[in-house]
């Protein structure tokens, strides 16, 4: 660009030198003439210094229209963008020609021109990507609050009842009222738990604390399964395991690594039609890696809900349970599995089932 500005300027510099003496010649040798102005007229010399200025005042406005309009057209540009307006401005001449190729002096600044549109492409997808984040956001806190309304009212009503002089409850009962509690209890707990985890995932300076030791992958999941399937939730599913090792020790954090693939299999449960078939498998992929694989042939997830099912604020619509979690599940196992130096992918289609692998290093040998 600068190169291309330098050349035009200096040729637009030559051309005015020229024009300046073309205009003097034909001023002096044909338009003084013309009007009977010689030299011993007393306003030859006013007229001649007119000539100049004029032509000057030309060329001017032709090099501020050349050099310029380009200049404003792209300040103007930048000023809507700082206002969050993304449209280009609108000019009194076409910036592009009808092959939409920038016309001549637009071209001297075309990466600059190319760089502010792409520029504002960009700020206008963060400005609606923005938009999309803030509203989940509401519908998240909304969601929140339903979660965490709904076991404080079980408490505050089963506080009352027993709490109520004019009622005698039976032990059994009271036990019963108390068990209700505590469960809801348990259940805000781990709300504030979930909450507590998604102020940890985006703090560089307070990252998800990790108190990992060596365990046996392929016996830790089977336990796992095995509490899940005495989980009322889960008892018309079919839950099935398979590993490819009898033993695979990896480094990772028992309590937080029980809470990911515990949140996975749950989602299998929770999101799917009952009846579904829920299969976990756990095998060795390279020599420094282990993979668990947590599929079923439920309903599937379109597209968009693939896209999204990672993102902080982002409650799905497949559940029919209305108490269960905050909308972090997905995004806290996300970080989890990271946290422990893995990844995890998903791969769904509607009415045919999801599959979500993850991997995860071994830390230390393998068995």
């Amino acid at each position: 660009m600068k190169a291309r500005f330098s050349l035009h300027f200096i040729v637009g510099l030559f051309l005015w030198i020229i024009s300046m003496g073309v205009t003097i010649m034909l001023t002096l040798e044909f338009i003084f003439p013309f009007f009977d102005l010689h030299e011993e007229n007393q306003w030859y010399d006013s007229l001649v210094l007119l000539s100049f200025l004029v032509n000057i005042a030309l060329c001017s406005l032709l090099f501020a229209w050349y050099f310029g309009s380009p200049l404003w057209f792209i300040m103007t540009w930048v000023q809507q963008l700082s206002q969050g307006e993304y449209s280009p401005p609108v000019t009194r001449g076409k910036v592009y020609t009808r092959k939409h190729k920038l016309r001549q002096r637009y071209r001297l600044y075309e990466e600059v021109i190319v760089n502010v549109h792409a520029l504002a492409d960009h700020l206008k997808k963060t400005e609606n990507e923005r938009l999309k984040i803030e509203e989940a956001k509401k519908e998240w806190i909304a969601g929140i609050s339903h979660d965490l309304k709904t076991p404080l009212t079980y408490i505050t009503g089963y506080t009352t009842l027993l709490l109520n002089p004019e009622y005698s409850w039976t032990e059994e009962e009271k036990t019963s009222f108390i068990k209700e509690i505590s469960q809801k209890g348990y259940h805000i707990e781990s709300l504030i738990h979930d909450l507590n985890l998604s102020f940890q995932m985006n703090n560089i300076h307070s990252p998800i604390p990790l108190n990992k030791s060596e365990n046996d992958i392929v016996e830790f999941t089977k336990n796992l399964i095995a509490d899940i399937g005495s989980n009322p939730k889960s008892f018309n599913y079919t839950l099935s395991f398979q590993s490819s090792e009898g033993a695979i020790n990896l480094s990772f954090d028992k309590g937080l690594m029980h809470r990911a693939i515990q949140n996975l299999i749950m989602n299998a449960i929770i999101h799917n039609p009952e009846g579904t078939n829920i299969h976990v498998e756990i095998k060795r992929t390279e020599e420094q890696f282990a993979e668990v694989i947590i599929s079923d042939d439920g309903i599937g997830m379109d597209s968009e809900t693939i896209d999204n099912l990672f993102s902080k604020y982002y409650r799905g619509t497949t559940t029919n349970t209305s108490d269960f979690g905050t909308g972090l599940g997905m995004a806290i196992v996300k970080s989890l599995i990271i946290a422990h130096g893995g990844h995890i992918h998903v791969q769904s289609e509607l009415s045919k089932g999801t599959t979500i692998s993850v991997t995860l290093p071994k830390g230390y040998a393998m068995v």
